[in-house]
């Protein structure tokens, strides 16, 4: 699956999850004709329910007044919010079913590559509550939780920071991890002081950590896959 991150939402960090079976929610809004990818389905976000789909328009100006029309027909008193720059065009509305949906288009020309995305954000729980089982050092914060799921198959991508230095937490999750008897696959140093990534595997369980300075704060963004 190639996916052009440049259109993703800031709220997005990482979209390379796997589709989940969770609550059924709508289908997203799609102009008749496109050939949508799916990106992610029923994915969880910070414990609320997410779709995101991307597809390519022919031509982008349609695909923009499809979205226009829709909104007015079945967004929340028919608003939307709209913003254009030179070479994209964003547009969104919260929906009667409270879900949020966004629209990003990547306009080449007359044509577009087109990101749609749903978020029910009255769904959303503290990412603390949902990253309990994670090693953090003293005065980390949780910015993010993604969970997902394919059969037996599942992910977890969870996002925190701290004042600590980037050493300082390396040395905290290597402790942690083989101290709970996972195996130490990866301890590479990116950028010396600014940036290092490190690997776990334990069982049918692997985790991926990539720690990197961030002006006076350390962002620890921990990817678990299991089997």
């Amino acid at each position: 699956m190639r996916l052009n991150t440049g259109l993703l939402p800031a709220l997005l960090f990482a979209l390379f999850m796997s589709p989940c079976h969770a609550d059924k929610t709508e289908a997203l809004p799609l102009p008749p004709g496109v050939s949508p990818e799916i990106v992610a389905a029923d994915m969880r976000f910070n414990g609320a329910p997410m779709q995101i789909v991307q597809f390519e328009a022919e031509d982008a100006g349609k695909t923009l007044d499809f979205y226009r029309k829709y909104f007015v027909e079945h967004a929340k008193e028919g608003k939307y919010t709209e913003k254009s720059l030179p070479s994209e065009k964003m547009i969104g509305a919260m929906m009667q079913d409270k879900r949020l949906i966004n629209v990003e288009m990547q306009i080449r020309k007359r044509a577009a590559q087109v990101l749609v995305s749903s978020l029910d954000i009255f769904k959303m729980q503290n990412p603390e509550d949902l990253a309990r089982d994670f090693p953090r050092m003293p005065g980390s914060r949780v910015i993010q939780h993604q969970d997902s799921r394919d059969g037996r198959k599942s992910n977890r991508f969870v996002v925190m920071e701290n004042r600590q230095s980037v050493e300082a937490n390396a040395m905290y999750l290597r402790e942690h991890y083989i101290r709970m008897g996972w195996r130490r696959d990866r301890d590479d140093t990116v950028k010396p002081g600014q940036h290092r990534q490190l690997g776990f595997s334990k069982e049918n369980r692997q985790v991926l950590v990539d720690v990197q300075k961030k002006e006076e704060m350390a962002m620890i963004i921990y990817n678990e896959m299991r089997e």
